[in-house]
């Protein structure tokens, strides 16, 4: 009889427990993850903070708290599951090291906690929404990698600089020559004094630059290491542009992971705006490309800008791409082909292709 009644009694106090856990357990329980630092760079390090606060009477001796961590919107097979051993009224903070080595934008967007009743005889499950979220940047290539061709933009825009006059500061009058164009002519002055006679202009010193970022692909198999320093190239050039005081412009065929359009950043010449072009470089998806690169070298020819110097970076240098840059080199010389390749595949490439270098003008390969 005894024995009978200590069943019993094991048997209700397990349905008990059983039910006040299974109604109360989520009560004021709270969880939370959050990221140490907004931006970083790749490679580098930050906190992932995980916070749990349980605010009622009702202890939670086994609760595992589970997040998958996202990469510009898709699974990057970033999963973590954490074991909590919280009391009542209690909140626990942890704190770890987390390395994120790929350029992009990380989100954590949804919590999933598993628990168990006293008896482990009962799981339960509840579901948070999340808002984490951490922007990390290309790593940039050394300046010392993009030294050269680096120096050879900076003595152009430096030669455009006193070359390139600006219509809108008129600085004398003097006689006409013969490669003065007709609209320099001033009518009033030339039937004044019998012979033909133009203004003159100040120098412009406003040089901008573009740099246009294309990622059309030659063929489905492509080398994305490639690809990869493309962006880092293009990183570390804008970075290095506006440090150095030359306002520029981004622009890119490639598609935003999040958005899903083509990233335009107007000129600017800042640390703000660097960090802008480096977070639109880090939500890039460079499987996708949205406008044909060819196309996008033949719309800039339509809006060409006399004191804009245009610097193209592209892995992809067949005939179709060259043929649009030498559009564009017709209407204006200001402009720069940057395609970086790697020493493998450049070694294995044709001699006429390995020689694009010394035949056509402004065309550089970057070997990485």
């Amino acid at each position: 009889m005894p024995v009978l009644i200590i069943l019993i009694v094991v048997w209700l106090v397990t349905w008990l427990q059983r039910v006040i856990y299974r109604k109360l357990w989520g009560n004021h329980l709270d969880a939370h993850v959050s990221f140490g630092d907004k931006n970083m760079t790749a490679g580098q390090e930050t906190e992932l903070i995980e916070t749990m606060g349980n605010a009622k009477w009702l202890p939670l001796p086994w609760v595992q708290l589970k997040f998958e961590i996202f990469r510009n919107g898709k699974s990057d097979n970033l999963f973590r599951a954490d074991l909590f051993n919280i009391l009542f009224h209690q909140q626990i903070v942890r704190k770890s090291k987390l390395t994120l080595k790929k350029r992009g934008v990380y989100q954590i967007k949804e919590l999933s906690l598993l628990s168990y009743d006293l008896f482990v005889s009962k799981k339960l499950y509840r579901s948070y929404e999340n808002q984490a979220a951490i922007t990390v940047y290309p790593k940039a290539l050394e300046r010392e990698a993009i030294e050269v061709p680096y120096e050879k933009l900076m003595g152009q825009i430096a030669t455009r600089r006193y070359t390139l006059e600006d219509p809108f500061l008129f600085k004398g009058i003097r006689e006409y020559q013969p490669q003065d164009g007709f609209r320099d002519i001033n009518f009033k002055a030339s039937a004044r004094n019998s012979r033909w006679l133009v203004n003159t202009h100040e120098y412009t010193l406003d040089q901008k630059v573009k740099v246009v970022l294309l990622t059309d692909k030659s063929s489905q198999y492509y080398d994305e290491s490639e690809y990869e320093t493309a962006l880092r190239y293009a990183a570390e050039l804008v970075t290095c542009l506006e440090r150095d005081g030359v306002p520029t412009a981004f622009y890119s065929n490639g598609e935003d992971a999040l958005d899903h359009t083509e990233p335009k950043l107007l000129e600017g010449c800042s640390e703000n705006h660097i960090e802008s072009v480096l977070e639109a470089l880090a939500r890039l998806n460079l499987d996708e490309t949205i406008t044909p690169g060819a196309e996008v070298l033949r719309e800039l020819c339509e809006r060409l800008d006399a004191d804009e110097f245009y610097v193209i970076i592209s892995p992809n240098h067949n005939r179709e791409i060259l043929d649009a840059f030498g559009y564009l080199k017709d209407y204006t010389n200001a402009c720069q082909f940057i395609s970086p390749i790697s020493y493998r595949n450049y070694n294995s490439m044709a001699e006429e292709e390995q020689k694009l270098e010394e035949t056509v003008e402004n065309f550089f390969y970057y070997r990485a």
